[in-house]
C-alpha cells in the first residue's frame, strides 16, 4: 500500500493520459537506442515500464523475445495488462519497486530504465539493476536533472564501458553500458 500511494506523489499524469502526453518522446528515445543496439536480445527488463510503451515498440520493431516490464504504480500495471497485445513476443508486467527487482542474479540480457532514474536513489537503483543485468544496461535521465549527471555517470563508470548516445530530440541524456 505504501508504494501506491508513493506512486502517486511521484507521477504527474494518469495512466489513461500518459500514452497521449509523453508517448511521441518516449518513442524517440526508445528508436535511437534500439537502432544503435538492434533487437538481438532473448530478454528485456523495462524498469519503470509505466503504461507499457516500450513493450508496443519492440512489438512493431519485430522483437521475438522475452519482454517484462516493472513499475511501482499498480494503476500503470493493471493499464499496460490491459492494453497489451501479444504478438511476436512474450510480455509480462510485474509490481515492484526498482530498488528491490524481485528477480534473480543476471535474469535479463538487457535491463532498461527511461526517464525513471531521476525518481529513485541512484546508488541503490544502479546496484540493482547490474545485479539482475547480464550484458547491457540502458538508462536515460531528464535532462532538466543535470544536478544528477555527474553522479549517475561516476557510479555507472564503476560497471562497465559507457556510450552516450545523443540527439537532439530527446529531452534526456541516453547512457548505454555495457557490463564489464
Amino acid at each position: 500500500m505504501l508504494c501506491h500511494r508513493l506512486s502517486k506523489l511521484l507521477y504527474d499524469v494518469p495512466a489513461e493520459g500518459y500514452r497521449e502526453l509523453y508517448g511521441d518522446e518516449q518513442v524517440v528515445k526508445y528508436r535511437v537506442v534500439f537502432n544503435y543496439l538492434g533487437l538481438g536480445f532473448s530478454r528485456v527488463l523495462d524498469i519503470g515500464c509505466g503504461v507499457g510503451l516500450l513493450a508496443g515498440y519492440l512489438e512493431d520493431a519485430g522483437f521475438d523475445g522475452v519482454y517484462v516490464g516493472v513499475d511501482i504504480d499498480h494503476d500503470r500495471v493493471k493499464y499496460a495488462k490491459k492494453n497489451s497485445s501479444h504478438g511476436k513476443h512474450d510480455v509480462e508486467y510485474v509490481v515492484a519497486d526498482g530498488h528491490h527487482l524481485p528477480f534473480r542474479d543476471k535474469s535479463f540480457q538487457i535491463s532498461t530504465s527511461f526517464t525513471v532514474i531521476h525518481l529513485l536513489d541512484i546508488d541503490k537503483a544502479v546496484e540493482e539493476v547490474v545485479r539482475i543485468s547480464q550484458q547491457l544496461i540502458v538508462v536515460t535521465l531528464l535532462k532538466k536533472r543535470e544536478d544528477l549527471r555527474k553522479n549517475l555517470i561516476e557510479k555507472i563508470q564503476k560497471i562497465g564501458k559507457i556510450i552516450e548516445l545523443e540527439d537532439v530530440q530527446s529531452k534526456d541524456y541516453c547512457f548505454i553500458i555495457i557490463l564489464d
